[in-house]
């Protein structure tokens, strides 16, 4: 199943240096956003790639996984300019289309993996609202009549077979959140769960 997102692990993994004691590894529908263009403009340090092996703790924001699907179709798309129509929605159910909006929380932590081998903690997305005041988003700089999520469009996005989408994000949420983990301990359970 993996295989059809690993492709998406080649792109530019980032941490955001928040302060002395707080790395943040931001995931998208995860107040990634948010919590870039606030870094950007309080000249907060992003390292990138092999930057990232020497840092200490990293925390990284999940979100509900189920939420956080229905949010990213429904991201992807708003991006693409498209309306949610049966056809593409098969397409993301048989992988055809893969997108790092909705692909599993699980798929973003070994992207981090590849660079980065000591501990994290799993926090709750809510704590973002705590840590930054901006509510960014791509939808902020071009707002379209269909940004905001019918009943209608949830309920067609919750037609998909979702679960091959969350089930190992809630087994990882399920037991370690709140928790400082070795990422390694966490990848062996996400690679167990797979195979």
């Amino acid at each position: 199943m993996f295989k059809h997102w690993i492709k998406l692990t080649t792109a530019t993994c980032e941490v955001i240096k928040f302060s002395k004691k707080l790395n943040i590894y931001p995931i998208f529908k995860n107040g990634r956003s948010s919590l870039t263009i606030y870094a950007e403009r309080n000249n907060i340090p992003i390292v990138k790639n092999k930057e990232i092996l020497n840092l200490k703790d990293i925390t990284i924001y999940i979100r509900d996984p189920l939420e956080r699907f229905i949010s990213g179709v429904h991201t992807f798309f708003y991006l693409n300019q498209l309306k949610i129509d049966n056809e593409t929605l098969k397409k993301i159910d048989n992988f055809k289309i893969v997108d790092r909006h909705f692909v599993p929380q699980s798929v973003w932590l070994l992207h981090l993996y590849k660079f980065y081998r000591g501990d994290v903690i799993l926090k709750d997305v809510k704590e973002v609202y705590n840590l930054v005041p901006l509510r960014e988003g791509p939808w902020t700089k071009n707002p379209t009549p269909w940004i905001t999520l019918t009943q209608q469009q949830e309920e067609q996005i919750k037609s998909l077979d979702y679960k091959k989408f969350t089930d190992i994000d809630y087994k990882i949420l399920n037991k370690y959140m709140n928790k400082k983990t070795q990422l390694a301990k966490i990848i062996k359970e996400i690679k167990n769960a797979v195979s």
